[in-house]
C-alpha cells in the first residue's frame, strides 16, 4: 500500500517539475526580441496610441507594465477589442509575462490602434515591413562639443524611397535620450534635440528628394550616457530608429581665464588637455574673443611646441566671450573636431579698482603714540530727524482735517470762543425771583360804609 501511495505521489510531482523546467523556455523568445529592441525599426507610440500604415506585413508589440498587473487590451481600428485569450482568433501570437506583453501580428489591420492597461513608457512598437530607416553607426568615444557628419537612408526593400512622390520635403529629427543612469552625469536630463536633417539638397545634403539625409551633428549638450533616436515622418507613414546607448565624455580641454591684477596689464587665456582619449601632440586650437566694447580678436595655436596660452588685451570691465574650436586625433587615430560651447568671462570694475589701490604703509609705533587721538565723529542726528517727521505729519493731518470739514483757521482758536448766553425766559425768572419783598408796605384794614 505504501508503494502505491509513493508511486501516485511521484506521478503527480513529475508533471509539475516538467512544467517548471519548460517555463523559462517559454520566455526565451520574448527575451530574445527584447534584446533586439534598440536596433529595430519602430512606430512612434504616443499616449498608448499608434498607427499602422498600409503594406505592413508583420508587427511586434512590446508593452511593459507593472509586475503582477493584468494583460493589456488592444483596440483595433474598427473598434473591436482583442484580449489575451482571444488573440488566436485575430491571427495574433500573444506572450503574457509577469511584467510585459509580447504580441506579434501578421497582416495587421491598417489604421489607428490603441492599447489599454497600466503601460510603462519603455513600451515599443516594432515593425517589419519593406520601409525601413537605415542610419550610419555613430563614432566611438564621443565627446562634448564634437561635430561630425551623419548620413541616413529611407529604404524600400533594397532601394531608396522615391521622395519626389511627396509634396513636402522630408525631414529627419535627431534626438539623444538620457538613459537615466544614476551613475552618469546626465541622470534626469530627459532628451536633447540635436539636429534636423532635410532632404532638400542644401548644406551637407547632396541631392534633393533622393531619400538620403545628410547633415551635421553637434554634441553641444552635457556628458553622460545617451540613446540616439532618429525619427522620419511622412504623410503616409512614420519610422523611428534607436541605436545602442553611447557614452559622451566631457570635453578633453580645460579653459582657464587668468584675470589681470593691474588695469594696464593684459589677461591670460590658458588651455590644458584633461583627457587621455586624445593625442596631445595632434591638438590644434582656433578661437575668437569678443571684447566688452564690441571688438573681436582671432587667434590660432597650430604648433605642438607652441605654448597653449593666449594674451587677451585688457579692455576694462565687462564680458569677454570665447568661441573655441579644437582639432586633433583620438588615441586610435580617429580625427575629431570640437566646437565647444561659448564661454563667458566677467570682469568686474570694483575688483580691478581694488587690485589697483596701493597698499597702505604701516605707521611706526612711536609715531602712532605721539599722535593725539582724533575727535570722535558726530553721530547721526536721529532725534532731529524724528522731530521733523512728527511736525510734518501733524501739519499734514491738520490741513487734511480743514479741507474735509470746510472750516477755516479760526476753528483752531478754541480758547477765543465766547461763553454761550442763557435764554431770555431764564433771565426774567431769575430777575423776578431775585427781587426782595418790601418791608414798608401798610395793609388797609378799614371796612366800607354802609
Amino acid at each position: 500500500m505504501a508503494r502505491l501511495v509513493l508511486c501516485l505521489f511521484l506521478s503527480l510531482l513529475l508533471p509539475v517539475q516538467a512544467q517548471d523546467d519548460t517555463a523559462p523556455k517559454r520566455d526565451e523568445p520574448g527575451l530574445t526580441i527584447l534584446e533586439q529592441l534598440p536596433t529595430r525599426n519602430q512606430i512612434p507610440l504616443l499616449d498608448n496610441r499608434f498607427r499602422i500604415d498600409d503594406g505592413v506585413k508583420s508587427i511586434t508589440l512590446v508593452f511593459f507594465r507593472r509586475p503582477g498587473t493584468a494583460s493589456i487590451v488592444l483596440v483595433r481600428p474598427d473598434g473591436s477589442k482583442v484580449f489575451y485569450n482571444t488573440a488566436k482568433d485575430h491571427n495574433m501570437r500573444w506572450h503574457d509575462a509577469a511584467s510585459y506583453d509580447l504580441i506579434e501580428i501578421n497582416e495587421p489591420m491598417p489604421g489607428p490602434w490603441q492599447a489599454v492597461g497600466r503601460i510603462l513608457p519603455e513600451s515599443r512598437v516594432l515593425v517589419l515591413t519593406d520601409i525601413e530607416l537605415d542610419v550610419d553607426p555613430l563614432p566611438s568615444a564621443l565627446m562634448v562639443g564634437e561635430t561630425f557628419k551623419l548620413t541616413a537612408r529611407l529604404m524600400d526593400g533594397d532601394q531608396l524611397v522615391n521622395a519626389r512622390d511627396f509634396r513636402e520635403i522630408l525631414t529627419m529629427q535627431v534626438l539623444f535620450v538620457s538613459t537615466n543612469n544614476p551613475d552618469m552625469e546626465n541622470y534626469g536630463r530627459g532628451l536633447a534635440e540635436v539636429a534636423t536633417f532635410r532632404d532638400d539638397g542644401r548644406g551637407y545634403d547632396a541631392s534633393a528628394r533622393d531619400g538620403i539625409f545628410t547633415g551635421e551633428v553637434n554634441l553641444n549638450f552635457g556628458a553622460g550616457e545617451w540613446i540616439p533616436r532618429f525619427i522620419v515622418r511622412t504623410p503616409l507613414y512614420s519610422r523611428e530608429l534607436e541605436q545602442a546607448p553611447v557614452r559622451v565624455a566631457p570635453a578633453p580641454v580645460a579653459i582657464e581665464f587668468v584675470y589681470s591684477r593691474e588695469m594696464t596689464q593684459p589677461h591670460l587665456l590658458r588651455l590644458t588637455k584633461t583627457s587621455e582619449l586624445v593625442d596631445a601632440d595632434t591638438l590644434l586650437f582656433q578661437g575668437l574673443i569678443r571684447y566688452p566694447d564690441g571688438d573681436s580678436f582671432q587667434f590660432a595655436i597650430t604648433e605642438p611646441e607652441q605654448a597653449r596660452e593666449v594674451t587677451v588685451e585688457n579692455r576694462g570691465h565687462g564680458s569677454y566671450l570665447l568661441n573655441l574650436s579644437v582639432f586633433g586625433n583620438m588615441q586610435d587615430g580617429r580625427e575629431f573636431v570640437l566646437n565647444l560651447p561659448e564661454e563667458r568671462f566677467l570682469v568686474i570694475q570694483q575688483a580691478q579698482e581694488a587690485l589697483a589701490i596701493e597698499p597702505v604703509t604701516e605707521t611706526p609705533v612711536n609715531q602712532a603714540a605721539d599722535t593725539p587721538p582724533a575727535a570722535p565723529e558726530a553721530g547721526f542726528p536721529w532725534l532731529l530727524v524724528i522731530l521733523s517727521n512728527l511736525i510734518i505729519v501733524t501739519l499734514g493731518g491738520v490741513l487734511f482735517w480743514l479741507v474735509m470739514t470746510g472750516k477755516g483757521l479760526n476753528a483752531l482758536l478754541f480758547w477765543r470762543k465766547a461763553k454761550p448766553e442763557p435764554p431770555v425766559a431764564a433771565k426774567k425768572t431769575t430777575a423776578t425771583t431775585s427781587k426782595p419783598p418790601q418791608k414798608d408796605d401798610i395793609l388797609d384794614l378799614s371796612l366800607p360804609d354802609d
